[in-house]
């Protein structure tokens, strides 16, 4: 009988022990858990033939329509949902580069810096064009304090750190892409995995060039 007792209070605190941990890894209400950053796959060509929205040009025309089903950004870079605002800018073509298209989306986190993310996507002529951007961008960085290939799949990126951001350049098929994002916006651990994720959102949106279908 004794025996029989001193199990059943050990059974009986190992469930009010399993109890208090289950209690204590659960979030408060005033310290949400943060949100992971999400990894997509690395885009391919046939990803890119089908995510493409119909569309009369190559970039999207609003900055809404830049991350796949209306993504929050502010999801993307850990802040509550609804507290990114964004400022779209459509460029011109410039012949002298073979550049077709051009779209700037400015992302400003509430109670952030002025600029907290900005997004460049321009759309050229042919693969090489872009190529060639793209390493003409990496050499006019001349102050950046360190350079580093990024894992980005068939598409070239290098990460550059300067000293008032962290950019990632990025040429992949017939496009440039260029994410730049300022100190303290997420944490200096998390400034590859969120550049990085935020590209291979936005690739598989392009089209590709008729003769990489």
């Amino acid at each position: 009988m004794g025996g029989s007792w001193a199990t059943v209070v050990a059974f009986g605190a190992a469930v009010v022990v399993g109890l208090g941990c289950v209690w204590a890894s659960q979030p408060t209400s005033d310290d949400a858990a943060p949100l992971a950053v999400p990894s997509f796959a690395t885009p391919t060509r046939s990803a890119a033939v089908s995510s493409v929205p119909p569309r009369p040009t190559l970039l999207p025309t609003d900055c809404a329509d830049v991350l796949p089903g209306h993504t929050d950004m502010a999801a993307l870079l850990g802040k509550p949902n609804g507290s990114v605002g964004v400022h779209t800018v459509v460029g011109r073509p410039s012949a002298s580069v073979s550049q077709l298209e051009r779209l700037t989306c400015n992302y400003q986190p509430a109670g952030g810096p002025a600029t907290g993310l900005v997004l460049n996507l321009t759309a050229f002529a042919d693969p090489a064009s872009a190529a060639a951007q793209r390493d003409r961008n990496v050499t006019a960085e001349g102050d950046a304090r360190a350079s580093s290939p990024a894992a980005l799949g068939s598409a070239r990126a290098t990460l550059l750190i300067e000293p008032d951001r962290r950019l990632l350049l990025v040429s992949y098929d017939r496009y440039t892409l260029s994410l730049g994002i300022a100190p303290g916006v997420v944490g200096d651990d998390q400034v590859e995995p969120v550049l990085t994720d935020l590209a291979q959102r936005v690739l598989p949106g392009l089209p590709p060039s008729p003769n990489q279908h």
